[in-house]
């Protein structure tokens, strides 16, 4: 059974995330009191945990899954992610009693591209995580919205509402993950938002095949390419770019078929050239996808993998202006930028307990807010 939860009452909440990298699991426990955007929200503890290579090399690899692979990997992750949270909590000295809930999105390994009837999936069964926690579970956070018609994505948008929604001051959060993100929030107004496109994931692809590492590191070989002009303009033509806001989309899209893409485009330039010309396309989206959607100007504050990468850094700064673009930790609130997303997921699980609606038609396209998630009640181990 659901518990009854007052918003006047503490909620101890551990949010867990695993983004499309699938290189780490993040963990941010978090107390709150109060709903809305009255919500007091203090960090507790946070951690991370690797995934095996094995099992990242199996995420990458999903296209080529039989139907057994997606359940056993189900069960699979399910296990990982559980013990991962269970070691954590026994780590900081915490007993899975005193969180009300573990909210955890799980692993996504797939995303529609716009058609909402292709659907999303996450992997990780909540009730395999309940029993290897021991804490109440939610997760699955993006059906209920598209059953509203809605993309089923970004969901982070609620929690920047929640924590940098201000009454008198325009800002922009973006985050650079395997997709990018940005939410839109204005004084007096809901949040707008959307995927603009490929941040880091046909980067990591390319990363991954050329230098036998998970990522760019430091932008090293990004640096060493130059653009190509011609491949460049191909690729911004991708009919994505074109559609309005809301609108999301996936690795499938912008992983590795999209780095095969510019392959095609420009088959004689070198890796460094080919990695130069991914970067710049990633920055030109977001800047063009604020453009289309009526921003003129103002700051922008980036979170994620990606905000680590000094060659995709510089080329935003190049397209958004060069004072405009600044961390996620410079806003007054805010913790370390790449615990944004598991604190985004504990707050959704926080606002399905109070069921409170947690989407607006502006992020994701749904024909009304919905409450998004899934209760799994705790199985003591």
């Amino acid at each position: 059974m659901i518990p009854q939860i007052s918003a006047d009452q503490p909620r101890c909440l551990l949010g867990v995330n695993s983004g499309t990298s699938a290189d780490a699991v993040d963990f941010a426990l978090i107390q709150v009191m109060g709903k809305g955007q009255n919500r007091e929200v203090s960090l507790l503890h946070s951690g991370s945990a690797n995934i095996p290579a094995e099992l990242r090399q199996a995420i990458h690899l999903f296209a080529d899954w039989r139907p057994q692979d997606v359940a056993g990997f189900h069960h699979a992750l399910g296990v990982f992610i559980g013990r991962a949270a269970r070691a954590f909590l026994t780590e900081i000295q915490v007993a899975p009693e005193q969180v009300t809930a573990l909210c955890c999105h799980g692993q996504t390994v797939f995303h529609h591209s716009g058609q909402v009837a292709d659907g999303t999936l996450q992997l990780g069964s909540l009730s395999v995580l309940a029993a290897e926690v021991g804490t109440a579970v939610i997760g699955d956070f993006r059906w209920a919205d598209l059953a509203q018609g809605g993309q089923g994505a970004p969901v982070s948008p609620f929690a920047d509402w929640v924590l940098f929604g201000h009454e008198h001051q325009e800002r922009v959060i973006l985050n650079l993950g395997g997709i990018a993100n940005l939410t839109w929030l204005r004084p007096g107004q809901n949040p707008v938002a959307w995927d603009s496109g490929p941040a880091n994931g046909p980067l990591d692809a390319l990363a991954r095949e050329v230098v036998d590492h998970p990522c760019d590191r430091d932008g090293a070989l990004a640096r060493q390419g130059k653009v190509h002009p011609s491949a460049l303009a191909q690729l911004q033509e991708d009919p994505y770019f074109a559609l309005p806001a809301p609108k999301s989309t996936g690795l499938e899209h912008f992983g590795s078929p999209f780095l095969q893409k510019l392959r095609h485009f420009a088959p004689e330039i070198s890796p460094a050239d080919h990695m130069a010309t991914l970067v710049e396309l990633a920055a030109w989206a977001v800047a063009d996808s604020l453009r289309q959607a009526g921003w003129q100007g103002g700051e922008v504050f980036a979170a994620g993998g990606g905000a680590h990468n000094p060659a995709l850094w510089e080329a935003l700064e190049r397209h958004l202006g060069t004072h405009r673009l600044h961390p996620l930790e410079k806003l007054p609130g805010a913790w370390r930028g790449d615990l944004r997303e598991a604190v985004a997921f504990a707050l959704l699980g926080d606002a399905f307990l109070l069921g409170e609606t947690a989407t607006w038609p502006s992020t994701t396209g749904c024909r009304q807010a919905a409450v998004l998630g899934n209760w799994c009640p705790p199985a003591r181990p």
